[in-house]
């Protein structure tokens, strides 16, 4: 029995989780010019209608139209960034260990993007602790249409296939094909310390692996989601920072607090109109969005992590941090 399915279906890749091998099995199954993906806007990965419509015009309605005639849409982004804007689409990820996890990534980021600290550095870095709950934006497991886990992969694809009556086939790609002389094997000290570092993902996983065969058949929407803001960090146009975000409970525009790798520099209220949003349907009141000046944040430069928080502290912007890129 196969699910009604809205498309196209969102799959948050979590990096180092086997990602990239189910992504290139539904390329291989529903042809790449169906599938949409959003790895950031200076990556090569990431489709030109994403630069076009998300990162260079912000310009949801053209992204919803386009998105509505893909399969999937994928990449390394949290749940809230495309919630409101395919409130409808199925929502899926996979999980791993998060132990393991960590380790294999801080492998990865040496071999292919030229990282030189050590391990300790990179896993005690919050960047890289707690991923998976971090992509998940306030979601649990059992929340989400479907997920598979890294340790069940070949288990986790056969349930993908039955549960959309689709045909992906296995393929096996970012396995990892590190020198040796850049492999370390973790001790005993830092295998636990990793372990204390990444409680919030560990939570997430032992829920996953208990309600692995329990995943229901009947479509669950993520959008359901209850949080009090809503909002998007739709990245750097024209040297000022843009989005949105809107208090729900009371239809107000936010006020919210931007921080440069922690230190808040300024708060801005989102009050700048922004009818693209109310046209798509995402909100009834278009006077939520902001835009920062990034010399108003102090000399801003490579690799700072920009954040925003609603100035009362409890709710971060979706895709923030924002990390300068070079």
């Amino acid at each position: 029995m196969t699910s009604v399915m809205q498309d196209p279906i969102i799959y948050l890749h979590i990096p180092k989780t086997a990602g990239t091998s189910f992504r290139v099995s539904a390329e291989k199954y529903y042809g790449e010019s169906n599938v949409l993906r959003d790895y950031g806007a200076d990556s090569d990965n990431t489709s030109s209608d994403i630069i076009e419509s998300f990162y260079d015009g912000d310009d949801l309605l053209s992204l919803q139209q386009v998105g509505l005639t893909k399969k999937l849409l994928c990449g390394h982004f949290s749940l809230p960034r495309y919630r409101e804007v395919f409130p409808d689409s199925p929502i899926m990820t996979f999980f791993r260990h998060p132990v393991k996890r960590v380790v294999s990534e801080f492998f990865h980021f040496t071999n292919h993007y030229g990282y030189t600290g050590t391990l300790e550095e990179f896993y005690r870095n919050p960047k890289f602790q707690n991923r998976q709950h971090h992509t998940l934006g306030g979601a649990k497991p059992t929340d989400l249409d479907f997920y598979g886990l890294t340790e069940l992969y070949d288990e986790s694809l056969e349930m993908f296939n039955r549960r959309y009556g689709t045909d992906l086939q296995r393929s096996e790609l970012n396995k990892g094909d590190y020198s040796p002389a850049s492999v370390v094997t973790p001790t005993t000290e830092q295998l636990d310390e990793i372990f204390r570092l990444n409680q919030a993902d560990l939570t997430l996983y032992k829920l996953a692996l208990d309600h692995f065969d329990e995943q229901s058949t009947q479509s669950r929407i993520a959008s359901g989601i209850a949080t009090r803001y809503r909002g998007n960090l739709g990245g750097i146009r024209e040297n000022k920072l843009f989005g949105w975000a809107i208090d729900s409970h009371t239809n107000v525009p936010a006020r919210l607090n931007i921080a440069v790798n922690g230190v808040v520099q300024t708060t801005t209220t989102a009050n700048k109109k922004r009818p693209d949003l109310v046209r798509s349907g995402i909100v009834t009141d278009g006077d939520c969005g902001f835009e920062v000046p990034l010399d108003s944040l102090g000399n801003v430069k490579h690799q700072d992590s920009i954040s925003i928080v609603t100035e009362d502290g409890s709710f971060e912007i979706p895709n923030s941090p924002l990390v300068i890129a070079a």
